[in-house]
């Protein structure tokens, strides 16, 4: 479930991974605009729950609208789920709803290829978007590392979520506003892209004139789309990193959880490089 799912490289990979994992299933995409209607959001979910020959599903972009507008067609949720208040994988076994929040395990997993988890003790991050995305890297932070964490958004109720796991918030209403966020931090800090914009909407959180931190790392949740705010940090001097470790990682734990099977290093090592032979 998604914006524009018959885009995405898991159309390409999902089949080799099925026959890796010893399943058989096919991929069906839902799309659904930003902002979509609560009948939208609650016809989707149904459609999950209600058909026999389905097995669950993956949900990015609307994480956290799926929870508001049809939450109560999802019978349980993991404590995860609980915590940030949105699903990112929906398991369905006897025609009941499972709803799960991997975004937690995945942003940790997928940071840690780009910094490594002992070397973010005391580094500010700045979070661009406090979604279900945001929320999730947030939390994961304030559990697991010791660093300055910073989250800028649009919505105030947005704001107050990202706020629990101990991050320092600022409302903005244009890109400038992050630019000066930006500047104002200190060398090595990480600065991600989890607003959606240059993929799920054009545009970029930032503008080519915003002034990057030395040693800064910019890392883009999304791995397809103009990806404007990358193009913008390389420019400004700071290494970048793109979204397809997060999206691999995202991909290969639903479809466990989903398809029921054991995703042990060996398995994930070969998911990786068919995805890897796919991008």
């Amino acid at each position: 479930m998604g914006v524009s799912t018959g885009k995405s490289a898991i159309r390409r990979i999902f089949p080799r991974w099925c026959a890796l994992a010893g399943r058989e299933a096919e991929l069906v995409g839902i799309d659904l605009s930003v902002g979509a209607s609560s009948d939208e959001y609650r016809t989707a979910v149904a459609r999950i729950r209600d058909d026999e020959r389905a097995s669950g599903g993956l949900v990015t972009t609307h994480k956290v609208a799926v929870v508001e507008h049809a939450g109560d067609l999802i019978a349980s949720y993991t404590k995860e789920a609980e915590l940030l208040g949105e699903v990112s994988c929906l398991v369905r076994r006897g025609g009941e709803l499972r709803g799960d929040a991997l975004d937690l395990a995945c942003s940790g997993l997928a940071l840690n290829e780009i910094v490594p988890m002992d070397e973010l003790r005391g580094r500010q991050v700045l979070i661009l978007g406090a979604g279900g995305a945001g929320a999730a890297l947030a939390a994961f932070l304030h559990l697991n590392a010791k660093c300055d964490v910073r989250a800028a958004d649009l919505s105030m109720e947005r704001l107050k979520k990202i706020a629990g796991f101990g991050a320092r918030v600022h409302a903005v209403g244009r890109p400038e506003d992050n630019d000066a966020l930006v500047v104002g931090l200190s060398a090595g800090a990480i600065i991600v892209n989890a607003t959606g914009l240059g993929k799920d909407l054009p545009g970029s959180p930032i503008t080519g004139a915003a002034q990057f931190p030395a040693e800064a790392v910019a890392w883009e949740l999304n791995y397809r789309g103009d990806l404007r705010f990358l193009e913008f940090a390389r420019a400004a001097g700071a290494r970048t990193a793109d979204g397809w470790d997060y999206f691999v990682r995202g991909w290969s734990l639903t479809m466990a959880r989903v398809l029921d099977f054991e995703l042990t290093e060996d398995l994930m090592r070969a998911f990786r490089d068919v995805a890897a032979a796919e991008r």
